[in-house]
């Protein structure tokens, strides 16, 4: 076996990932080999520290194939839709891991959904059913609702549902009659765990704050690493904006946050794999909305490295490699955020408002005009809003760093709480 070979199936969506991937990887001497389709590898540009296999398929016997001369010591995924795939090809090869079966039912809402009620771990009522059926939409469920695709993230194709009124709004994003077609997206591994995005999951909505965590599983215990404060354009669509880490309830809530999602790591079948949660907050429990055997994206990783004495790629594959367990990470004592320049996918970007509120505490501010949504729709699903730009920010005070970011959410036009602060 050549231990110095990992293995990534599919290019990220956001490809600066594998920048991280790629020190991280470096620092345990390892180096990283990117397979995926022609197209996709394409993406890479001068990505040159990677090296990489083209495949004509997202097939797992076909990766197999093409990468068993080399003998990886591991096959890993850290983008959403390669998770699923990565972990079959570690079956084809003997490489232990999460197996497929458990990333298939992390993938669908649904399936998660249902092992949560399983094992006592939720009180929210969910029903699983087509748009294509729409005379059974709700399935015994009143509004409040929400609404999502059963197999997708970053809020595309969420909506919220107050009343019967409003359930007209679900079918706004969808071409139904492009989702019904045998055509899948070649840029995306489809295997058993996939759903085509008219299959969506009703859920009864959950008031209260909603936040996001980070952490490592290794041999089925998790570690937590870090409580994400989230911002978001609030209802109908929840369009994620930015986060700042550590969160205001890190000390009040992490205990509590890391026994409920040990739990549910343990019932979902993690083995070792990153964990990334959203969760809502209530005053006598916490409610899971959807985990990931990946860490977040939206530059999330960064914000880890400078909160805390981590690095979440090295700590993940030192644990795939040598199944070495994290220590808990130390606080760096100062907060960390990101803000996202949004914009409509269906019209031009505009210039937001540069004028924040904390100055002093802008790191730093990439915004191209020249930037244009990478999709406008997922297999008939339409993408609301794409990012031209983010900004980062750090300070020792919590409140400088979220003032920040929602002020970007009230001063990017075309955003959902664009104006609010004037209404």
């Amino acid at each position: 076996m050549n231990s110095k070979t990992v293995v990534l199936v599919g290019v990220p969506w956001s490809v600066f990932e594998l920048d991280y991937a790629v020190r991280d990887a470096a620092t345990l001497g390892a180096s990283l080999l990117v397979v995926d389709t022609p197209e996709s590898l394409a993406q890479l540009g001068e990505q040159t520290a990677v090296q990489t296999r083209a495949v004509k398929a997202l097939d797992p016997l076909l990766i197999a194939d093409c990468v068993r001369d080399i003998e990886p010591a591991t096959v890993l995924a850290i983008t959403e839709f390669s998770m699923e795939l990565a972990a079959a090809v570690r079956e084809h090869l003997g490489i232990p891991g999460t197996p497929s079966a458990a990333e298939a039912r992390v993938l669908d809402k649904a399936e998660t959904r249902e092992v949560l009620r399983e094992h006592g771990l939720t009180q929210v009522g969910f029903h699983r059913t087509s748009l294509l059926s729409p005379e059974d939409l709700l399935g015994g469920l009143e509004p409040p609702v929400v609404v999502k695709p059963r197999s997708f993230s970053g809020s595309h194709g969420v909506t919220f549902v107050a009343d019967r009124s409003e359930l007209a709004r679900v079918f706004e994003p969808y071409d139904l009659a492009e989702t019904d077609h045998e055509e899948r997206d070649s840029r995306v591994a489809h295997l058993s765990g996939d759903h085509r995005t008219h299959e969506v999951i009703i859920e009864e909505f959950v008031p209260g704050p909603e936040i996001s965590v980070e952490g490592l599983v290794v041999d089925g215990k998790l570690t937590l690493f870090a409580l994400t404060d989230k911002v978001n354009t609030g209802m109908p669509h929840f369009e994620e904006i930015g986060h700042v880490v550590p969160s205001r309830y890190t000390q009040e809530r992490s205990a509590q946050v890391e026994e409920y999602l040990q739990a549910v790591v343990s019932a979902l079948g993690f083995v070792t794999s990153p964990m990334h949660a959203e969760i809502k907050l209530l005053d006598d429990r916490i409610e899971l909305v959807e985990i990931h055997t990946r860490y977040a994206g939206d530059r999330v990783v960064e914000l880890l490295e400078s909160a805390y004495e981590i690095r979440p790629y090295e700590a993940y594959f030192d644990a795939m490699l040598g199944g070495g367990a994290p220590d808990r990470p130390r606080p760096t004592g100062d907060h960390y955020g990101v803000g996202f320049f949004n914009g409509p996918t269906d019209a031009p970007f505009a210039w937001p408002s540069y004028a924040f509120p904390h100055p002093e505490a802008v790191t730093s501010i990439d915004l191209d005009r020249r930037r244009a949504p990478k999709v406008f729709a997922y297999e008939g699903l339409r993408i609301r809003y794409w990012r031209a730009g983010h900004a980062l920010f750090s300070a020792t005070d919590h409140a400088a760093v979220h003032e920040n970011i929602t002020f970007l959410l009230d001063h990017t036009p075309g955003q959902s709480g664009y104006g609010s602060q004037d209404a």
